[in-house]
């Protein structure tokens, strides 16, 4: 059986999550840090090594208003680049307030600030990979 990833993307960092064999289950995986604006494919690469993926969910930052806004539009290029890259198939995912309910589990969670900062995008990742499970285990 193949995983599921989940992919936050933001300006700075990528948030990644990965889904149990069974695809009941999100677990965070890493943060990588967009150096000299890269898309982080190398690192994501190594860290799927001998993986079985079977394909990508990426959070696409849709507005409250429901319009696509210019993050969006980043990560609609990123999408596209991340394509070309991987062999995977790649589904886009609302990922209207992943971030906030991220924010919420690790302050439930007590974990001091400095620490929720190191954890917020891969915990972002696995509450939009962990929305898109549900969403596919309720058919």
């Amino acid at each position: 059986m193949a995983y599921y990833v989940g992919i936050d993307v933001g300006d700075v960092r990528i948030g990644l999550s990965i889904s149990d064999k069974t695809k009941k289950i999100a677990f965070p995986l890493n943060v990588i840090n967009r150096e000299n604006n890269s898309f982080g494919f190398n690192k994501i690469k190594k860290l799927l090594e001998g993986k079985e993926v079977e394909a990508f969910v990426v959070g696409l930052p849709i507005r409250s208003d429901g319009v696509l806004g210019e993050q969006g539009k980043k990560v609609l290029q990123y999408i596209e680049s991340l394509k070309g890259y991987f062999p995977y198939e790649v589904i886009t995912w609302d990922e209207r307030y992943s971030t906030a309910l991220a924010e919420k589990y690790l302050l439930e969670s007590k974990i001091k600030r400095e620490n929720r900062r190191k954890l917020i995008d891969k915990v972002a990742a696995q509450v939009i990979l962990q929305s898109f499970l549900d969403h596919l285990n309720k058919k």
